[in-house]
């Protein structure tokens, strides 16, 4: 009797609010995705990887070109999270490694490409017009992957020390 239960046991579990349950049958994903609650699989046999469909956070530093070739290094924070009815995908072709492997290199292309297009300081009188950039390369590339875009903010332009002295040196003029 008590062996029974040791073998039903790990048959049954919960996938908790905001996330969603990927079955897993001898280690090969299935396209079975589990909501939240309560789920019964076969014992052995299969096993459940949580995936979170949260909206999560993910800051970046990345380093560009303005359009006038100063160097400019950007703080980004892109508020994201995975299609709930594509985890499966998600977890057979990056695992867990969502972030490392496509997140972050879509952040780093998409601030140097969208950074190219102005000069330094349409950065800052522009920053909105610079953000939407950003955030509409972001929606292209990470929507191929299943993930939805929420927000992107830029928290930081930081620029060469030459360059802020020359700003501070234009201002005083004026």
């Amino acid at each position: 009797m008590i062996s029974a239960w040791l073998i039903l046991l790990p048959a049954v579990g919960y996938v908790p609010a905001g996330y969603r349950g990927v079955i897993l049958r001898f280690g090969a994903v299935t396209s079975r995705i589990l909501d939240e609650g309560i789920y019964v699989v076969t014992p052995v046999a299969e096993t459940v990887q949580l995936m979170s469909v949260q909206t999560m956070a993910f800051k970046a530093e990345a380093s560009a070109a303005s359009q006038d070739l100063q160097v400019v290094s950007t703080t980004v924070t892109l508020n994201y999270a995975l299609e709930p009815e594509k985890v499966s995908s998600i977890f057979q072709t990056l695992r867990l490694e969502y972030e490392s492997r496509i997140i972050d290199p879509a952040i780093q292309e998409a601030v140097k490409s969208s950074t190219a297009r102005f000069k330094a300081e349409e950065l800052i009188t522009k920053r909105e017009v610079v953000r939407e950039e950003i955030q509409r390369r972001l929606m292209e590339r990470l929507g191929e992957h299943g993930m939805t875009v929420d927000k992107v903010n830029i928290t930081n332009f930081d620029f060469s020390a030459q360059f802020n002295t020359a700003i501070e040196a234009k201002v005083t003029a004026e």
